[in-house]
């Protein structure tokens, strides 16, 4: 079948309607006139159809139209009181349209929606295949090939002239004499024609390439539009109904087959912006002067749809720059050339414009939003939209692009209309920056945002929009940069302090890992025999470093927030007696990190943090003894779900140990674990590596240099899954890391 408009089927099928049934004996329609010369008067008064919904077919009182994208949806708008009736109203589904009525596809009830009238099909199991002048037309498949039918109120009767072995039928509006007919033939091939309604019968049948469009006629001609695949040029093809002499007209380069409609001695054609992931730009409609060979004269300058008006000329779907958007009319002036009038506004400007208040977060907090979406509402779906989110201290960028509707929007259902516009910009943005070569966390702050909307049928300026928003999480003990992820510290054989950022994120799938560069801090850290992460203990918020000089002087480094660290305080002597010593997680139910340390002994020590950068401790507490046997130490947070600051041990045998705390600086009985770690040179409680709301282990292989990450489960008995996972973490180089 030859469609007079381009299929919009992307959401569902044109059988689905928006929802509420009442079913057929509840159906009511308007009451408006129905002759033609009360319908041509009224037109003027259409003022307004919804936004995204194009003509499919013209009645003598209103027209028939459509969510652009999916048929199904559909309305009936009337030339009387300017109002569209959604057909969800009156059934669930419907099967055909044409004129003013259409076939209830469940109960075969015909409506029309100019006066009210309805009844019923014949039940013999006819298939409703369309609609022309007054009559529903069905058809029949019997084994010798498919009958024809026409059906009124009044009666139905059979169309003669329908070539034997015909099937594939359709039918469509076509003038008040004529209908369309197209079918597949006997021998395979398509076949379009024209079905005399008075008459009853098929009365001309042309021949068509499979490729071919939008078959029309007039009083004197029939046409429709090829395209040759190999020069890609669009032609639209004219025979003579009554010599039968063929001709062309060279419709230019088209990547697509243009769509065409005669009107007199003109002919319209164009190519129609499209649904899908055809993002060819419109061409635009035009209108070129048959007799004379005149060069075209445009008409409107995007479209959508088109179809015959019943009063002689075309409805269609689209737009004039500076004049807006809707349902046009084109017909004769008074000077025989073509003229269009707004007939049906949708409210939209035809130029790329804004239509609702963006949706933009303010703050935006990815503690608590796995993701978050950014987007901005404009007019046409096929905007050639891109989005920048700066942040606004380091420079680092976010970037998204697209090309229309491959990732403009996305159709959730076919409850979705997009009335208020289509939304442009990223749905998930998952909080990084950069691009695949240097792609990180993006960092807490300030940020500004850019759009710009591009239509690439060049209707009118690129749309530009600019604002900020602000990305908060709370603090991490791990984290110097301000990310929300922990940092891992590292030095090389020179002394030589970095920072390395990777972390595996749920936020598009488990197994993501964002590599990032290493970031160097600086030289002289080799004067230090242990250097500690140890969460924010001096109140700036960022987490802190403490270190130990060869002398057993401890050095507090207060984090700037920025990856680096302010100038050294030292925090006192006599360090040198702790053979362990870690930090990060709140032992003491506070809301600081602390640090513990054990010493030659095998005492436990506690100093409580007090938020001073002057005298981050107090006064050291013995928590407990016999904690010499133990060759790792390492805080590590909650992992076993109880709220408090945990620790994890070693002891020779290579066996891991848990020490629950209690939230008031003691620790419950030690829980073990498994074996086998020995293999490891160091633990790292790096906090939640993977980003799924469980304190995570890192441990470093002693053979390789490679880290593992071993993930926390939450749970009290096996806080760590059995599996390790490879991390890229300081993968080059040799290293000794701290966490």
């Amino acid at each position: 079948m030859l469609p007079v408009r381009p299929t919009r089927r992307a959401a569902a099928s044109a059988a689905t309607v928006l929802a509420v049934t009442l079913g057929a004996g509840a159906l009511t329609v308007p009451a408006t006139a129905a002759d033609a010369a009360t319908g041509a008067a009224t037109q003027e008064a259409v003022t307004r159809v919804a936004l995204n919904f194009v003509v499919d077919e013209a009645g003598t009182a209103g027209f028939f139209d459509s969510l652009w994208f999916n048929e199904g949806v559909r309305a009936w708008t009337s030339y009387k009181d300017g109002r569209s009736y959604s057909l969800s109203r009156y059934t669930k589904s419907v099967s055909v349209v044409g004129g003013d009525q259409f076939v209830d596809d469940v109960t075969d009830t015909v409506v029309d929606m100019a006066t009210g009238a309805r009844y019923q099909l014949p039940a013999d199991n006819a298939l409703a295949i369309g609609i022309a002048g007054p009559y529903v037309f069905t058809t029949r498949a019997p084994a010798s090939g498919a009958t024809l039918w026409a059906h009124t109120a009044e009666g139905s009767r059979q169309i003669t002239g329908l070539p034997a072995g015909a099937k594939d039928v359709s039918v469509r509006p076509g003038t008040a004499r004529y209908g369309v007919v197209g079918f597949t033939g006997a021998d395979g091939a398509r076949n379009q024609g024209l079905v005399d309604l008075a008459a009853g019968r098929v009365t001309e049948v042309y021949p068509v390439p499979a490729s071919a469009a939008s078959f029309t006629f007039s009083d004197t001609r029939v046409a429709w539009a090829e395209r040759d695949a190999a020069t890609g040029t669009a032609r639209a093809v004219l025979v003579d109904r009554e010599t039968a002499e063929r001709k062309t007209v060279d419709l230019g380069p088209m990547p697509r087959t243009a769509e065409v409609q005669l009107m007199g001695d003109w002919l319209l054609d164009g190519l129609p912006l499209r649904e899908g992931r055809d993002l060819t730009p419109g061409y635009g409609l035009r209108a070129r002067n048959l007799a004379d060979g005149s060069a075209p004269v445009k008409l409107l300058d995007h479209f959508q749809t088109m179809t015959r008006d019943t009063g002689g000329g075309v409805l269609a779907s689209g737009g004039r720059l500076g004049k807006g958007e809707g349902v046009h009319r084109i017909e004769h002036g008074a000077d025989g050339r073509p003229a269009v009038t707004l007939v049906a506004s949708n409210g939209s400007p035809t130029e790329t414009a804004e239509m609702r208040t963006p949706l933009m977060r303010n703050p935006v907090d990815l503690d608590r939003e796995i993701s978050v979406s950014f987007h901005w509402y404009v007019n046409h779906w096929d905007t050639k939209a891109t989005v920048r989110l700066r942040h606004v201290r380091t420079g680092k960028t976010y970037d998204w692009a697209s090309n229309g509707f491959a990732g403009g929007f996305r159709m959730d259902g076919v409850n979705t209309d997009y009335s208020d516009g289509f939304p442009m910009g990223p749905s998930y943005w998952a909080g990084t920056l950069g691009d695949g070569n240097d792609t990180r966390i993006a960092y807490n702050g300030d940020y500004t945002w850019e759009f710009t909307g591009e239509s690439p049928s060049g209707l009118g300026p690129a749309l530009k929009r600019s604002g900020t928003f602000t990305l908060v999480r709370s603090p991490k003990h791990h984290d110097f940069d301000d990310n929300g992820s922990p940092d891992i510290l590292a030095r090389d054989a020179s002394g030589v302090l970095r920072s390395d950022s990777s972390v595996r994120s749920r936020r598009w799938a488990a197994s993501t890992e964002y590599e990032v560069p290493e970031t160097t801090i600086g030289g002289g850290w080799q004067i230090y025999d242990r250097i500690e992460t140890v969460g924010d203990v001096a109140g700036s918020v960022h987490a802190d470093v403490i270190a130990r000089d060869k002398a057993g002087v401890l050095w507090l480094y207060q984090g700037d927030g920025n990856g680096g660290f302010a100038r050294r305080v030292q925090v006192g002597g006599g360090w040198q007696t702790y053979e362990r010593i870690t930090g990060g997680s709140d032992f003491t139910g506070d809301g600081r990190a602390d640090v513990v340390a054990v010493d030659k002994a095998g005492d436990l020590w506690l100093y409580k943090a007090t938020g001073s950068a002057t005298k981050p401790f107090d006064t050291r507490r013995k928590v407990s003894s016999g904690w010499g046997g133990y060759d790792q130490l390492t805080a590590t947070g909650d992992i076993a779900g109880a709220a408090h600051g945990d620790l994890v041990t070693r002891d020779a045998d290579g066996v891991t140990w848990m020490f629950l705390g209690r939230g008031d600086g003691t620790f419950t009985a030690p829980t073990r674990l498994r074996e086998g770690f020995g293999r490891y040179s160091k633990f790292l409680g790096a906090g939640d590596y993977d980003d799924d709301g469980r304190n995570d282990l890192l441990a470093v292989e002693a053979a390789t240099g490679r880290t593992y990450l071993f993930r926390g489960t939450g749970a009290r008995t096996t806080p760590f899954e059995r599996t390790r996972m490879a991390t890229s973490l300081f993968s080059s180089g040799s290293y000794d890391l701290f966490g």
